[in-house]
């Protein structure tokens, strides 16, 4: 589990996500307790628990895509 709250996360493309809300929560297919972080970029939130972040160069980056925009011409 982590133990400091992080303010910020990244994205996989280094794209800063701001840390708004965080819950601390059983995650029974880890068995074990954990946070979801709820996270805003451009007024847009979702949630991501932390065993879906890994520590690179001391920043927490999610694994998966997450705000994909979807352009249309």
């Amino acid at each position: 589990m982590i133990n400091e709250i992080p303010t910020m996360i990244y994205d996989n493309l280094g794209n800063q996500l701001k840390v708004v809300r965080s819950n601390k929560i059983f995650f029974k297919n880890e068995n074990k307790y954990g946070y979801v972080f709820h996270v805003e970029k451009a007024e847009k939130v979702s949630t991501v628990s932390e065993f879906e972040l890994e520590l690179k160069n001391g920043k927490y980056m999610l694994k998966r895509d997450i705000f994909i925009e979807v352009i249309s011409v």
